[in-house]
């Protein structure tokens, strides 16, 4: 019985040793379990010191107007990074009041929730606990990437903690809340908070609202779920939670609690892509010339010129730059809205209806089937379908693919001036569709300068990636014709001289002609003496053959090279007519030449580039020459002014139906109340060039004013695609017009102060004589009394 005693006692104490072991394991284990985690990832492959004092945060370029307005964007992720001090106070009550409530009494690790996350660390219920601290969420963004595995995320759980602790160590609160804001996807291309408050609010970080911070912290728990543009209900319960949670902590009062959880989720949705936004085009163009500057080197050290402090270049996508560039966003906006109100509203409405009569529209009646068809092959090889499809059978595509590919009709969205349509057409009938559209570029330069202020390259950037500002070269017309005059002017020659209108023949054997060539007049009428000026105000071609016939081609070639065209130019006669294709932005750029007192200045688009932390790395330094005179240069400003001013013809009683005084540009300050873009002012100071090409294939409107000069093209993208008369094919009907409705916006601006009335005349005054009347009548007098001519 004693024995049986001794047995139970033992059995007893035995049985409670052991229950004092389970009790000592299950209160040692889980502490134990941890330490021995965090000592491994402690001990793992962490990031170092610098790299937790300089995380690699991917930053996209931003490029600003002249006057500051953000334009676009260039980037890989759509982040930009702000200050503390740049953030609404609401989101930073939001973000703690919902996500981490002891923030600012923790050190990186929230103690009084760490049973729970024990809890769901070791179940691998990561989601559920609830306990990440806006610390660990932060390291979680900047140093973890996307588990492989459940136990794969427990073990990046137990470094997160480690990392925590040191980023506590390493930065403030405020910095930590900085960073995690400025690294944060709130999804749509919105990276950071920045982004976020511009994209879904339209406003920045520091004008947020505060429900609009309480939708924005919302979304931190799932973007996806909580995204206000697909789940709108879900999103504003979520966003009425946060602001529950301001309540709680005192952030908010019962009042405003009320007030603001009826509110309706309003969003302000921009969505920014490299399709959107002001001046695309002129974005597009920008990016190339960014890296060109950021890419160049040093010819000797084969170094770059521009690079961060580990020699490596810039990059536009990833390297957050600050780009300042000359556009001026208001004149941009003028820009835009000018050419879309005469295209759109009146020019492609006429150009439709003229084309729809040819036998196989839109082409010109005069191309055979055989040619439309070359065009519209050339335009199949170009789309991505059939790039596409010559991947898929590796180079050759048969016949009967091509043929079926094409003219199946597939539901597609295509651009129309009222807006995007979604319709049902075979690709074949697209081409022929966008094969329709008008196309037109204007850039807008401020010649003093070399700024450019406006830039529009085509009428749609999503649909029509072409640039026809830069990129497009066509055929000029008698825009070229002020370098032939110029070459007259230099040479001694007065505005005022004149010469019988009569037309010149150029010998064979003479400037390389193996025949003759004799350029003659549209309206057939010869016989009578006309000024350089008046043949310049009305685009006489007899008058500019005649010119071109004194000093040949060579000497035109020249000077216009020198003014800043930078194209080749054949040295034939017909270059006078603007045989040669040139861009916009070259032509508009020379001819501001002699609005800047014979001074040329290549075209700027970019003032200065800052770095991420506002350093300077690149400032503009015009490159500039003298290419004439300052005489020469106010006196081809006054041939010019007479295109709109009209010039005098003083056998105009000869020829009545031709009228007293006439310029191809006069209508622009014909005040008809049918014309909005007309009704200029008289006294304000224009110089200005037409031009169309042969068959109306290309007009062209070049505008000077004291301080800028405008460059305007329209055309179809094939030439013979064109108005089938001149009345509407020409530049003074195609191109004037957008530039009279930019100018009159331009002109109504007063915080633009663009000069109105004046060109400022030479020092020490003009010693050429630019009034023709009076110069008429001096010459009528020497041939009665003898004498020189007096130009004072």
């Amino acid at each position: 019985m004693a024995t049986e005693k001794k047995e139970n006692l033992s059995e007893k104490k035995k049985s409670h040793k052991r229950w004092i072991v389970l009790f000592w394991v299950l209160i040692l284990m889980p502490p134990t379990f941890l330490a021995i985690m965090l000592f491994i990832a402690s001990n793992s492959n962490l990031p170092t010191f610098e790299q937790l004092e300089n995380p690699k945060l991917s930053q996209a370029t931003e490029v600003y107007s002249s006057d500051r307005e953000l334009l676009g964007k260039y980037y890989s992720i759509n982040r930009n990074n702000v200050k503390y001090e740049q953030i609404s106070p609401y989101v930073i009550e939001a973000l703690v009041s919902t996500e981490d409530e002891r923030y600012y009494s923790h050190s990186g690790i929230d103690f009084r929730s760490l049973p729970r996350v024990a809890i769901g660390v070791l179940t691998g219920n990561t989601s559920s606990g609830g306990g990440s601290t806006i610390t660990q969420q932060l390291a979680k963004l900047l140093f973890s990437d996307r588990p492989k595995s459940k136990v794969e995320r427990v073990f990046q759980k137990f470094q997160e903690w480690v990392i925590s602790t040191r980023l506590e160590r390493q930065y403030t609160k405020d910095e930590i809340i900085t960073m995690y804001l400025n690294q944060f996807d709130f999804i749509h291309s919105a990276v950071g908070i920045k982004s976020a408050s511009n994209i879904y609010f339209d406003t920045s970080p520091d004008s947020l609202k505060i429900e609009e911070a309480a939708t924005l912290v919302g979304m931190l728990k799932n973007p996806s779920l909580f995204n206000p543009l697909r789940r709108h209900e879900i999103t504003e319960t979520r966003r009425n939670v946060v602001l529950s949670q301001m309540k709680r902590n005192g952030k908010l009062s019962q009042e405003a609690y009320d007030s603001l959880k009826v509110m309706p989720l309003e969003l302000h949705f921009t969505l920014q892509t490299h399709d959107v936004g002001p001046a695309p085009y002129f974005r597009a163009e920008l990016k190339k010339e960014l890296k060109r500057i950021l890419n160049s080197k040093d010819s000797v050290s084969a170094t770059y010129f521009y690079s961060k402090s580990d020699g490596t270049p810039y990059n536009i996508y990833n390297d957050g730059l600050k780009v300042y560039t000359t556009i001026n966003s208001q004149m941009q906006t003028y820009a835009e809205n000018g050419l879309k109100k005469y295209l759109g509203e009146d020019l492609q409405k006429a150009f439709t209806r003229n084309v729809a009569r040819n036998r196989n529209a839109p082409f010109s009646d005069d191309l055979e089937v055989a040619d439309v068809k070359r065009i519209i092959n050339r335009a199949i090889k170009r789309t991505d379908r059939y790039r596409i499809m010559k991947k898929h059978f590796e180079g050759t595509i048969p016949d009967d693919s091509l043929k079926l590919a094409f003219n199946t009709p597939t539901p597609m969205r295509i651009f129309s001036w009222q807006g995007e349509i979604d319709t049902v057409l075979s690709p074949l009938d697209s081409i022929f569709y966008y094969k329709s559209f008008l196309q037109a570029g204007l850039i807008s330069i401020d010649p003093h300068t070399g700024f450019v202020k406006a830039w529009v390259g085509g009428i749609n950037f999503k649909h029509f990636k072409y640039d026809h500002v830069k990129q497009g070269k066509r055929q000029v017309g008698s825009t070229f014709k002020p370098f032939v005059y110029a070459t007259a002017i230099r040479s001694g020659y007065s505005p005022c001289y004149e010469i019988p209108k009569v037309p010149t023949t150029f010998e064979a054997g003479r400037f390389g002609l193996v025949e003759d060539y004799t350029p003659t007049d549209p309206d057939g009428r010869y016989g009578y003496n006309v000024s350089l000026k008046y043949g310049l105000a009305n685009s006489i071609n007899t008058v500019t053959a005649w010119v071109m016939y004194q000093f040949g081609p060579k000497a035109v070639v020249k000077l216009a090279h020198n003014m800043g065209i930078k194209s080749r130019l054949d040295e034939v006669p017909s270059l006078s007519y603007g045989v040669t294709d040139l861009s916009l932005h070259e032509l508009t750029g020379a001819l501001g030449t002699l609005a800047n007192k014979g001074v040329h200045i290549d075209p700027i688009i970019i003032s200065r580039i800052e770095d991420k932390n506002g350093n300077i790395i690149y400032s503009a330094r015009p490159k500039m020459k003298e290419a004439l005179d300052e005489q020469t240069a106010f006196a081809m400003i006054s041939l010019m002014r007479g295109t709109v001013d009209g010039v005098y013809n003083a056998y105009a009683d000869a020829h009545p139906d031709m009228g007293a005084r006439t310029g191809t540009a006069m209508r622009l300050k014909f005040d008809l109340p049918s014309r909005e873009y007309d009704g200029i002012p008289k006294e304000y100071a224009i110089a200005c060039k037409t031009g169309t090409t042969q068959n109306q294939s290309d007009g062209w409107f070049i505008g000077i004013t004291p301080d800028l000069i405008t460059g305007v093209w329209v055309g179809a993208d094939d030439r013979s695609v064109r108005f089938s008369n001149l009345a509407q094919g020409s530049g003074t009907n195609m191109a004037l017009p957008i530039w009279g409705y930019y100018m009159k916006d331009v002109y109504a601006d007063s915080t633009l102060n663009i000069e109105k009335l004046r060109f400022d005349p030479p020092e020490g005054g003009l010693n050429i004589e630019i009034d023709c009347d009076h110069y008429r009548n001096q010459v009528k007098q020497i041939s009665t009394d003898g004498g020189e001519l007096d130009f004072d």
